[in-house]
């Protein structure tokens, strides 16, 4: 080694002793210079390896005076190097190191020229070798020169000098060329041409990140274009960069799903280790970050200890040399630079890891969601499916991506931060590490009653929620019963009773835990200070300001790991839980695909023939759930390839059953079945996508318009498209709400016949239509001429009148086959299906389905998310929902107006939600404060000042206390001049910690039980009001989740996450300006670095906001529809396997996942972009504050050592501190637009009044009950066309009209009218003569009484669903129900009249839940009733007792019927016949049947017509 380092030379050092802060000739070119250039050979020569097999980029594109000028600095380079190589030749011995050192070099020169030719040519992002060599060597290069010049070479050797220079220059712009992007027609090309084996475009390079060089990709660099462009106008979707091709969802989910499914065949399933396993490199790597930033960190608190001392020492004889100083300036500049970066490559590594596992996991419970068997689904109900993606899927990736580091990281940094603080204070450090110990388990303490009381306002929060779905799901008969205030006081019982309660002892427990978490790190500092000077420990000396600050800053670097420590143990358990109940779901039981023999057939090959059995089921014995009995016994059934199989049977038979065993949906227990062929299926209960009615029909097909029009002509879909708005491009609603039952089983029909399979199964398809229609679609589709002729067929109906036309009929009787063969053989034998069809012909008319515990209450069945059967309302005919929709449809056939930004061409029938654009308004603050009071806004504000007054006088005064302690006489000896005793500044120093902690803990108490429980009891209560006086037309085009979401998510954020957030930000701004005037103060001076800085500052926080409000509506924008698409999936995945289509809906899935991992990926780089930049701002101010204390010290001589740490040791925290301030404003904003949103719904535009004090009607009116429509027109909403029009009739008191028309005709819209439902665009509705518009709505709708035909029941008690309002007595509720033939049903039961009610009545049958109405409108005895056909889908029984009810107890009253069936009211006293909105005929039935040219005669006829066969 002493022959490489000449004599002469200091040595190795690797520090010089002659020249400060500088290292050794012989380290710099022994080590740094040899070093680096051996590195950057090894790695080149791998890189030319690599590049020599690599297709050439087009050289018009990458050659010319690019690569020619690269080539020149490099030779530049070469050059100098080689000067420098001779210089060094001639001084030293050729075997010196001097020597070898500069020959590396050149050789490294040469090949970096080398490589920058064959990287120009071959790659086209910038090589990082390249550019880390060439940095590297500019770093080393340029301390070689500074020693040079420092040992007086420029003089002595020029040339030598003029070489190093130049190598140094050429370095530099070698590394500026490379970092240069190259033209962007490469990326354009590649994308062109490549192409992967599916012949879809190659992803890479289609990431502005993948075209980044190592040094854009470290500061986020390449982003600037974006975040300028955001800057500039609102980004769109379309603006956000391209995901790397890694980010996608089938490629980031390929190895998790090749692991997950081997887990499960071994049966050992674990998503943690497995999520480990696949992705340990990266988490290894981001490790390796977060370590590097760790002990980095850890070197300030060194690094402020020798500042301190510098500039204690200065001006004495143990003073070190002035550079020393700067040196350690820069070093804690560059430390902290280091961490910074270090910190942000360890965050962007987590949450890349947290992106690729969020998918993983969400994909792997949506396909698992889509195969479950019907056991699964009675444990995994689509709530708790939803819950698995929505919460277990977040925090098991949370845990996996972020929470693991900290197991092992805050420790880590707890037992440094000891160590360094015994180290300096010594054993009272103990009394620190004590003081945490003992507060820890207080801490955890008071974050699991948090955590409990959270729970309970979940609860509670979900009981409302509860009762809000339900008003609005029932919010027209809420209006016709004109019950919003009983509802409104239901809501508020549990909104103000219970959930604000809760939300009230939230806030206390939160202040409680600002208590602890404000005093823990004071009580360290307090107990470790008060120790080492009661002790009187002096092995430190006594508490200088190099001992405080240097403590200080230590004490502030618990903080962090203490307050994760504290969380650590409740967000584990939350986790595993999260990852055992997702383990549970993806290891549950699947649907057995093979139970069910799946065959292919080929329809056109040779062999094939009419008798080519395409269905057959042999002995088959089938069972719902496991334990369940069979549904199904030995059942046995063939259909031939053109066969028409009718399937007949009693409710409950088992109909809808051997449909579902066909599929493979049941469980079979013995015998066997086959299917060969494609499959189409026709449930019972459309199921419609949210999609335009073209792709519904499509259903992934390819469009062929000529077999698509036939389709729906034959389905009868072509005067519905007409009505439509953009035809069959028109957007349908969330579970097709803008289509009536008929519309939709129709939709379903054509999707199956589009498909072309080979086999159809149709579950009662005809039940939801009207007889016209049904005759129509048996002729055209189903029937021996339709288009499904020659194609299996195997059709559920009780239509016996198309049961001639059937090649077989089957006949179930609780669950097996009662009578099997042509109708014409059943027939003559006079079996079951001659008895059937003539004992039960009038239940055919019904809707009907399987039922197997309640056959004889004749309701509809379907299925449950778990596959059971449960009772259920039929589609049956239209409702008054369903025909006013028809009636608005058809009025806007001829003028149709847009709402809320709505075109013709985008088809929707629904106003599309628009999110506010920019920042939120400054009324929307103005508002909430408001809501919050006044009052309580400023006690929060005088809290928040003096906690951070007091917590700047807690510094101040250490440092008053630190300054008194002594100071450096000439021979450097430390003489105390206390002034008071320790106690004396113990107390003071108590009190201040003390006040500060009450403080936090006082304004964490007033913002959480005043201000945020007020505001939160004003909001909610302005929006329910908004909402439920709002008009029909509102809930009719705004879609009800879209409510629901306001009352939930919006609700939810305005609770918690507002208070929160706004805590935050203000608290993070506080800190601050604190900090800043603690640092002005300190170093006046500074003030010329802040102003720049604040400019800049300024520049990046507008910037950073416009992009990051944009991104986090589109984030919020993209993550709606995976939750939508994932609920719409799982309640259509019975129909989705019997297509085959998992495959498809699985890529629709990954596609809308990929839409939200790109906005999420924006968000993530941009939070990265910020921080990066605004951590380095603060690293400036620190910087900043050592130069010019330490330019001070040198150039006048003084220095104060307490204000330089207390000036560091502000600047330390004013890194985070900024980053965070421009974080929580983006979350307080993206915070107030659920505010925004909640303040819009209460200020919708109401209907009228409930109440008009100075009009009240008498409180017998109307006593007759006459009815009368003078010149009456109206419309659903303005722009709408008029749906009833010029309508005058006159209904006397107690006649029974009954009112008939086509559909669209108006019918329903007048009963609408007679409610005010809707107002009168012209005209009069008389009531006894009176004007019922002069009246408010509750005074109007309170004196009449209707029976809609799907009956509503709310959650509650029995008594609440017939008297909200309290206002009978027992006996006359009693005698409703009397009369209702429900007294018994109900005395039955333990409770009585408090029986329990579930939600949507689903503990009563249908029947009863009408009698139920039918016991509301026996309650109130109006003198008005309207019926709206109200016992269509209901048994002969229940109908009788309608009916006979009806004629008793009605028989003084005015009866309105609304008829589907016209034998409902051919014994009506008057027909009133409504065409296109007017009144076309009114007489009675006799006169208008006699003259055979009215319409009411054609519809009758109409009617026997489709009857024809029933006999």
């Amino acid at each position: 080694m002493t022959c490489l380092c000449p004599p002469g030379e200091e040595g190795w050092g690797p520090l010089s002793r002659m020249r400060p802060v500088d290292l050794t000739s012989c380290f710099q070119h022994g080590a740094l210079v040899s070093g680096l250039n051996l590195v950057f050979i090894a790695a080149a020569a791998v890189r030319l390896c690599q590049l020599r097999g690599a297709p050439p980029l087009p050289r018009a594109l990458v050659g010319g005076r690019a690569l020619w000028t690269k080539i020149a600095v490099a030779a530049g380079a070469l050059l100098a190097s080689a000067v420098e190589l001779c210089a060094a030749a001639d001084r030293y011995p050729l075997a010196s190191v001097f020597v070898v050192a500069m020959a590396l070099q050149a050789a490294a020169s040469a090949v970096a020229l080398r490589l920058h030719y064959a990287e120009q040519l071959a790659n086209r992002v910038a090589s990082s070798r390249l550019l880390l060599f060439w940095l590297g060597s500019l770093v080393v290069t340029l301390v070689r020169l500074r020693t040079a010049v420092s040992e007086g070479a420029a003089a002595g050797r020029p040339v030598a000098v003029a070489a190093t220079a130049g190598y140094a220059l050429a370095a530099l712009s070698a590394m500026l060329l490379e970092c240069r992007a190259k033209p962007d027609e490469l990326y354009t090309l590649l994308q062109d041409d490549d192409e992967d084996d599916d012949g879809a475009p190659v992803a890479a390079y289609a990431s502005l990140s993948d075209r980044a060089h190592i040094f854009s990709r470290l500061t986020f660099s390449w982003m600037a274009p974006l975040i300028e462009k955001g800057y500039r106008t609102p980004l769109q979707m379309n603006d956000l960069d391209e995901l790397s091709r890694r980010y996608h969802p089938e490629v980031a989910t390929a190895a998790f799903r090749s692991s997950l499914d081997a887990s499960q065949k071994t049966g050992r399933s674990g998503l943690l280790w497995m999520t480990a396993r696949i992705y340990w490199r990266t988490m290894v790597a981001s490790s390796f970050f977060d370590l590097v930033a760790i002990l980095v960190e850890y070197l300030n608190p060194v690094l402020l200890s020798r500042m301190i001392g510098f500039v204690t020492t200065y001006n004495t004889a143990l003073a070190e040399p002035i550079e020393n100083g700067y040196f350690y300036a820069l070093a804690m500049f560059g430390v902290a630079t280091a961490r910074t970066l270090a910190r942000q490559q360890y965050l962007r590594a987590n949450q890349t890891v947290d992106m690729l596992v969020r998918t993983n996991y969400v994909t792997a419970v949506y396909r698992k969601a889509l195969v479950l068997s019907n056991d699964t689904r009675k444990e995994h109900n689509i709530g708790g499916i939803v819950t698995h993606i929505s919460v277990d899927a977040e925090r098991a990736t949370v845990f996996a991506c972020h929470w693991w580091y900290y197991l092992w990281s805050s420790p880590l940094q707890l037992v440094i931060t000891l160590t360094m603080l015994y180290r300096t204070l010594g054993w009272s450090a103990l009394a620190g590490a004590a003081a945490m110990a003992v507060s820890a388990p207080i801490s955890t303490r008071v974050l699991q009653r948090i955590s409990a009381i959270n729970k309970e306002l979940m609860k509670h929060r979900d009981q409302r929620i509860k009762i809000v779905d339900e008003v609005l799901a029932g919010i027209r008969i809420i209006k016709l019963y004109a019950w919003e205030s009983a509802f409104i006081r239901r809501i508020n019982d549990v909104r103000l009773g219970l959930e604000l309660n809760a939300l009230r002892r939230y806030g206390q427990a939160r202040a409680v835990f600002s208590f602890v978490a404000s005093l823990l790190p004071f009580l360290v500092t307090f107990s470790t200070f008060a120790v080492y000077s009661v002790a009187g420990n002096n092995s430190h000396g006594p508490l200088t300001p190099q001992l405080v600050f240097v403590s200080l800053a230590l004490f502030n670097m618990l903080r962090g790991p203490l307050s994760i420590c504290s969380a650590m143990v409740p967000a584990t358990i939350n986790a595993l839980e999260s990852f055992r109940r997702l383990d549970a779901f993806l290891a549950a039981g699947e649907i057995d695909f093979t139970a069910i023999g799946r065959e292919s057939y080929d329809r056109d090959a040779p062999t094939a023939g009419p008798d080519d059995v395409l269905v057959e089921v042999d002995g088959g014995t089938f069972k719902w759930l496991s334990e369940d009995e069979p549904a199904l016994r030995s059942v046995s059934i063939q259909c031939r390839r053109s066969e028409l199989v009718a399937v007949i049977g009693r409710v409950g038979a088992g109909k809808s059953s051997l449909v579902s065993a066909i599929l493979g949906d049941m469980v079979k227990c013995a015998g066997s079945a086959v299917v060969r062929g494609t499959v189409a299926y026709v449930p019972q209960q459309a199921w419609i996508m949210n999609a335009t009615l073209r792709d519904n029909i499509l259903f992934g097909s390819r469009f062929d318009q000529e077999f698509y029009d036939r389709v729906v002509d034959a389905c009868a879909l072509r005067p519905d498209i007409d009505m439509l708005p953009a035809g069959d491009l028109t957007e349908i609603g969330e579970k097709g709400i803008n289509l009536s039952g008929g519309q939709k089983a129709r939709v379903s029909l054509a999707r199956a016949v589009y498909a072309r399979a080979d086999v159809y199964l149709l579950d009662d398809p005809l039940a939801a239509v009207d007889a016209h229609v049904g005759k129509h679609i048996f002729a055209h589709v189903l029937g021996p001429q339709g288009l499904l002729k020659t194609r299996a067929r195997i059709l559920v109906t009780n239509a016996v009148q198309y049961l001639g036309s059937a090649d077989r009929v089957v006949m179930l009787e609780d669950g097996a086959v009662a009578e099997e063969g042509g109708y014409a053989e059943c027939m003559a034998r006079q079996g079951a299906v001659h008895e059937f069809i003539h004992r039960f012909v009038d239940e055919s008319k019904g809707a009907d389905s399987d039922k197997s515990d309640d056959a004889a209450s004749g309701t509809d069945v379907s299925e449950d998310s778990a596959g059971r059967k449960v009772s259920r309302a039929s589609l049956g005919r239209a409702t008054l929902e369903a025909v006013d929709a028809a009636a608005a449809r058809r009025s806007r056939q001829a003028s149709h107006v847009a709402l809320a930004g709505q075109t013709e061409t985008t088809g929707r029938t629904t106003t599309v939600e628009v999110s506010q654009a920019g920042k939120v308004d400054h009324d929307v603050y103005r508002m909430f404060i408001e809501a919050c009071g006044r009052r309580n806004a400023a006690m929060f504000v005088v809290a928040l000042g003096v906690a951070s007054l007091s917590g700047v006088g807690a510094s101040i005064w250490l440092k008053h206390w630190a300054s008194s302690n002594g100071e450096v006489d000439a021979a450097r000896l430390l003489v105390p001049q206390t002034r008071h005793s320790v106690f004396y500044y113990l107390l003071i120093y108590g009190a201040l910690g003390l006040v500060g902690a009450a403080m936090s803990s006082l304004q964490s108490l007033l913002l959480w039980t005043r201000c945020s429980v007020s505001a939160s009891t004003a909001v909610h209560q302005r929006m329910l009001l908004g909402v439920l006086r709002s008009p029909m037309s509102f809930f009719d085009t705004t879609p009800v989740g879209r409510i629901l979401n306001r009352f939930s998510a919006d609700i939810n954020k305005c609770d918690t996450s507002l208070p929160s957030n706004l805590l935050g930000l203000i608290s993070t701004a506080v800190g601050v300006v604190t900090s800043v005037a603690v640092i002005v103060f300190s170093t006046p001076t500074i003030f010329a670095v802040f102003l720049p800085l604040a400019l800049v500052y300024r520049r990046i926080q507008q910037r950073y906001l416009a992009c990051s409000r944009e991104v986090k509506r589109l984030l919020s924008t993209t993550n709606s529809p995976i939750v939508a698409h994932f609920q719409e999936s799982v309640s259509g995945a019975a129909t989705i396997r019997a297509y085959g289509h998992q495959p498809r809906f699985v890529l629709e899935n990954e596609a809308r996942i990929e839409q939200n991992v790109r906005v999420d990926a924006m968000d993530v780089w941009l939070s990265r972009w910020l921080t990066l930049r605004l951590e380095t701002m603060g690293n400036v101010v620190m910087l900043g504050t050592n130069m010019l204390a330490i330019g001070t010290l040198h150039y006048t001589g003084y220095g104060d050592a307490g204000l330089v740490g207390l000036a560091v040791t502000y600047a330390l925290q004013l890194s985070n501190l900024l980053s965070f301030t421009v974080k929580d404003y983006t979350n307080l904003e993206n915070s107030m637009t659920h505010a925004e949103r909640v303040f819009e719904y209460s200020r919708l535009p109401p209907e009228a009044p409930d109440v008009i004090e100075d009009r009240r009607p008498a409180a017998a009116w109307p006593e007759q009950g006459m009815v009368e429509f003078r010149g009456y027109s109206t419309r659903y909403r303005e722009g709408l066309d008029l749906v009833l029009r010029d309508l005058s009739f006159r209904v006397l008191p107690g006649q029974k009209v009954g009112i008939v028309g086509r559909t669209g005709a108006g019918k329903s819209s007048l009963a609408l009218a007679l409610f005010r439902i809707v107002e009168a665009a012209s005209g009069q509705i008389l009531l006894d003569g009176e004007d019922i518009a002069q009246y408010g709505l509750f005074d109007v709708r309170s004196r009449l009484s209707i029976i809609p035909q799907d009956p509503v029941l709310f959650a509650g008690t029995v008594r609440e669903n017939l008297d909200p309002f309290a206002q009978y007595s027992d006996q006359e509720i009693w005698r409703a129900l009397e009369l209702a033939h429900l007294a018994d049903f109900v005395r039955s039961k333990d409770e009585r009249l408090e029986f329990a009610v579930a939600q949507g009545g689903e503990n009563f049958s249908v029947g009863q839940r009408q009698l139920i109405c039918l016991a509301r409108a026996l309650l109130k005895r109006a003198k008005v009733l309207v019926l709206d056909e109200a016992t269509a889908a209901i048994d002969n029984a229940t109908d009788a007792i309608i009916q006979q009810t009806i004629r008793s107890e009605f028989r003084n009253c005015t009866v309105l019927t609304i008829a589907h069936r016209l034998n409902t009211i051919i014994d009506s006293d008057m027909v009133l016949v409504v065409d296109g909105g007017r009144m076309a005929e009114y007489d009675t039935p006799e006169n208008l049947l006699r003259d055979g040219t009215s319409i009411f005669a054609q519809l009758v006829e109409e009617s026997r017509t489709s009857d024809a066969h029933t006999s």
